[in-house]
């Protein structure tokens, strides 16, 4: 009796443990696009990251005019600490150089600032190729020791589909032309992704099927940068689509690239959302 007394002690003990132990975490991973502050170290258990969730990011003016923007998508809250070379803590970098560094990053990568003060910290957002925006809080004292950055990655816009051929036939006869969202280059590269396949291939099969449809192949870009060096970008990725489907037997008569860079804009090019927008390609029925 005591013995199965005792087993039972220790299955009830078992039991509580089970359910009152914590869920294995995700493997917290760094942002593949912001990177840290120089001289940083990743502290892995005091960060976290989680498939999908929601974080309010300020924006608006300081000090006191601002909103809570809900931003849902993959969650990141990332520590970091500067150390010296010698492995001591390095108190050095102020908060309003640490911001500035992050600041200029956003920037080259057609980033917006959204907010900056002292106590809230420095929030931004820079585009992704895929058609998405990032969202990040950077947090940090007066001195910079250790800082944390909240970040999201927004789901990618609603124009980001993948069209089936027929669906494109239709579209063409119907308006002439149609934009992909769903081919998608290196940052400031004409190098195709590899998620683009898939809308690359039934671009392949929609001029299998109607052997007698002629494209031009346009490449369009937002307003960032000069308007010749987007000009030459946009040439550069519509010639890219053209090369891929010449790989597949298309014959070359068939096809034109054009590039007409920030000339050609489907929405104003005042926000992240609609800079996304613009950078596309599209096919247009000769």
């Amino acid at each position: 009796m005591k013995n199965a007394k005792k087993r039972f002690l220790i299955l009830t003990a078992l039991i509580i443990c089970a359910l009152t132990a914590p869920l294995l975490a995700q493997e917290v991973t760094e942002h593949p696009l912001i990177k840290p502050f120089p001289g940083s170290v990743f502290d892995p258990g005091r960060s976290e990251q989680l498939n999908f969730s929601e974080y309010e990011f300020r924006t608006g003016t300081p000090p006191r005019d601002y909103t809570n923007h809900a931003v849902r998508g993959e969650y990141r809250s990332l520590r970091y600490r500067l150390y010296n070379e010698d492995g001591s803590p390095n108190t050095t970098v102020s908060q309003v150089e640490y911001f500035e560094n992050f600041k200029k990053a956003a920037l080259e990568r057609g980033g917006t600032i959204k907010w900056e003060d002292r106590v809230y910290g420095l929030v931004f957002t820079i585009p992704r190729e895929d058609g998405g925006i990032t969202w990040c809080r950077v947090q940090t004292p007066v001195s910079a020791q250790i800082a944390t950055l909240y970040i999201i990655d927004e789901q990618p816009l609603v124009t980001i589909l993948e069209f089936t051929p027929a669906e494109m036939m239709a579209a063409l006869n119907a308006d002439g032309s149609i934009a992909l969202y769903g081919i998608l280059f290196d940052f400031d590269r004409a190098t195709l992704q590899q998620g683009s396949n898939k809308q690359l291939q039934d671009v392949v099969t929609l001029l299998a099927s109607n052997p007698e449809l002629r494209l031009e192949i346009q490449g369009h870009t937002d307003s960032d940068g000069s308007a010749d060096y987007n000009l030459q970008l946009s040439q550069r990725r519509a010639e890219s689509v053209r090369q891929y489907l010449l790989l597949f037997g298309v014959d070359p008569a068939r096809l034109q690239a054009k590039g007409y860079g920030e000339a050609m804009p489907v929405a104003p090019n005042d926000s992240d959302e609609n800079k996304a927008k613009n950078r596309r390609v599209e096919l247009v029925k000769l």
